[in-house]
């Protein structure tokens, strides 16, 4: 047996140095390539069995902590299958893989409660189960609401979709699972049955699309009946998705993953689309929608708002005599002190050295931003041989007028005053 521990720079250590993954394959050259596969994609480490007294002799040790088995089920000393039922008596979860299809393994090795049935027969196959690995670990932090008015499929479903790793809650009709959204903080998927008692589907469905739109919340509607208008009546009400009962693991683990990854691909767009990509703020666009909001809300309930303009001083100096690397490097390391000392406040860059703050706290404003100036200006950091410091100057306004560009200006040239006199201080109105 062998511990493959790969190092790569593309290791992105996902999973943590205490997961490992039990690889069981007994061709060396497939299992060096999927071992590496596996590390590379998620910085795990990656145990190989080359069969089933090594398995045995594994489990027997208790020394390992496995997140999931990755198994071929044709090994020298166990053809048939046979090391699926020592993974699972041991409690290892189990993706399964072959060589060859055959229907009656097929229906057997599922029926063992394997998380999936892979034919290896091309290196997408092994992409396959990478990717699978990491939905894996990724769906023990995602909420799924079952809402069904029949015991016997709510039990069902929850036991499919807690094989794939999903923490699953359950309601049996409309009204429970409106409560359990509204009780539950970040629901992922719903999957709502058409026809149910108290409140149905459909209803349930615009209910819950007056406050979850579909890029929030992924919605599959299931039936049985034999109306072929349904799947599109649950699309036109809003549902992502649509399975016609009954459905199988395999069908159901595909469309709940494709909803899931879509949902994860849309908020990782949004999070480009509202974060500055150097150093993790927000930006511009995420300060004005969100600033334009707070300014209305503090006019209408007659309270009060402040606005800091920041600058890093003689930052065009710093990146002609470190380099634009040296700059960002700059840059990065003011983010990170301006988001630690900020965390209630609406803070972003907005473009090169500048930075927006918003503060509905404007007793404390002055007073924090007087603090985190002395802060930056006794901090120092290190690129290459050299050891950087620098200072930032800030304006500072309680002027409210008819708009948050126009209070943003005052600001801006309480900036401007503060740096013709003499940088490294605040000015405010």
């Amino acid at each position: 047996m062998t511990i493959v521990r790969v190092h790569s720079r593309k290791a992105v250590g996902v999973f943590g140095s205490d997961l490992e993954i039990l690889l069981i394959e007994d061709q060396r050259s497939l299992a060096q390539m999927a071992a590496k596969m596996l590390h590379q994609r998620w910085g795990c480490h990656v145990l190989i069995a080359e069969n089933l007294a090594q398995v045995r002799t594994i489990i027997a040790e208790n020394k390992h902590r496995f997140f999931v088995a990755v198994s071929d089920l044709n090994l020298p000393d166990a053809p048939h299958g046979e090391v699926i039922d020592v993974l699972v008596s041991a409690k290892i979860q189990v993706i399964a893989m072959t060589g060859m299809y055959d229907e009656e393994m097929h229906a057997r090795i599922m029926s063992r409660g394997v998380i999936d049935y892979v034919l290896k027969d091309s290196v997408n196959s092994y992409e396959y189960i990478v990717e699978l690995v990491g939905r894996l670990f990724k769906n023990r932090q995602i909420k799924v609401l079952v809402v069904d008015d029949s015991e016997s499929l709510r039990s069902l479903l929850v036991n499919m979709l807690q094989t794939q790793g999903l923490q699953v809650m359950t309601a049996c009709n409309g009204v429970e699972g409106l409560a359990v959204l509204e009780r539950e903080q970040g629901i992922s998927l719903v999957l709502l049955d058409h026809e149910m008692p108290v409140m149905d589907g459909f209803i349930l469905l615009s209910q819950l699309r007056r406050k979850w739109p579909r890029d929030r919340l992924a919605v599959i509607g299931m039936s049985g009946t034999s109306d072929p208008r349904m799947s599109a009546q649950f699309l036109k009400l809003g549902a992502n998705d649509y399975m016609h009962k009954p459905f199988g693991y395999e069908e159901l683990v595909c469309r709940v993953t494709q909803n899931l990854e879509m949902q994860e691909s849309i908020e990782a767009v949004r999070y480009v689309a509202y974060h500055d990509y150097l150093t993790g703020l927000y930006n511009r666009r995420a300060f004005f929608e969100q600033g334009v909001k707070l300014f209305a809300e503090t006019q209408t309930a007659g309270k009060p708002l402040l606005a800091a303009v920041m600058d890093i001083d003689f930052f065009k100096k710093i990146n002609d005599t470190y380099g634009h690397d040296g700059g960002d490097v700059v840059l990065k390391h003011f983010s990170a002190l301006l988001g630690d000392h900020f965390k209630s406040q609406l803070v972003a860059r907005v473009g090169g050295e500048e930075f927006f703050l918003l503060f509905t706290d404007v007793d404390q404003a002055a007073t924090l931003c007087e603090s985190f100036r002395q802060r930056v200006a006794q901090s120092t950091l290190k690129f290459k041989e050299f050891v950087i410091s620098f200072t930032i100057s800030i304006g500072l306004t309680r002027i409210l007028p008819a708009s948050l560009d126009e209070m943003l200006k005052i600001a801006d040239e309480n900036l401007y005053i503060a740096k013709e006199s003499g940088r490294n201080c605040i000015v405010s109105s």
